[in-house]
């Protein structure tokens, strides 16, 4: 679930953007002059773009450098710096988020998903407390919530985008269901 948030991040960022910039918005934008050369606080974003664009050499294509940006690049482009060098416009992408949601906002969000999909990604436990070591559910609730509230904010029906693909309150419940509490349970 979260490879296809980031997909839909990714290319509703890029959708707009081209509007904004042209066809080879990323390419330009590291350009002498080009909106992240020029922008102090940016340099990460840069030198992403710049790597890419280096180890795809003669198969450089824009669609294939946006495919190779990892969903860090994306999510830091609501950073105040990145989102103030692109031109302070990618709110635009969220058409239903709520009345007043400032990019910080925003920002804060893709990063706790950010760090789910790193943590899934690394193996690490993400159904677990980490002061008590027992088994919890909330981290994993928090970030499927923050999911499910950005896909609608961009605008799609999460429902329908996630239908026959969305185990994660399947597998919550299940979780759930073994919890020390019931452990007992099952062991007589």
């Amino acid at each position: 679930m979260t490879g296809l948030f980031e997909v839909i991040l990714r290319n509703s960022i890029d959708r707009h953007l081209i509007t904004k910039k042209g066809n080879n918005w990323l390419a330009d934008a590291v350009q002498p002059g080009g909106y992240l050369d020029i922008a102090p606080g940016c340099e990460d974003a840069y030198h992403n773009i710049q790597e890419g664009i280096h180890r795809l050499s003669l198969n450089f294509t824009h669609d294939r450098l946006i495919s190779k940006l990892t969903f860090g690049f994306w999510t830091y482009h609501f950073a105040a710096k990145e989102f103030a060098a692109a031109g302070s416009t990618l709110l635009e992408i969220f058409p239903n988020r709520p009345f007043g949601t400032r990019q910080k906002t925003i920002f804060q969000n893709l990063i706790k998903v950010n760090d789910l999909r790193n943590r899934i990604a690394h193996h690490e436990p993400i159904c677990f407390d980490k002061t008590s070591g027992t088994i919890s559910t909330n981290y994993a609730e928090k970030r499927y919530n923050i999911i499910v509230e950005l896909l609608y904010w961009l605008g799609c029906n999460p429902q329908k985008i996630l239908y026959g693909i969305d185990g994660v309150p399947k597998a919550i419940a299940n979780i759930l269901e073994i919890r020390p509490s019931n452990l007992s349970k099952i062991n007589n």
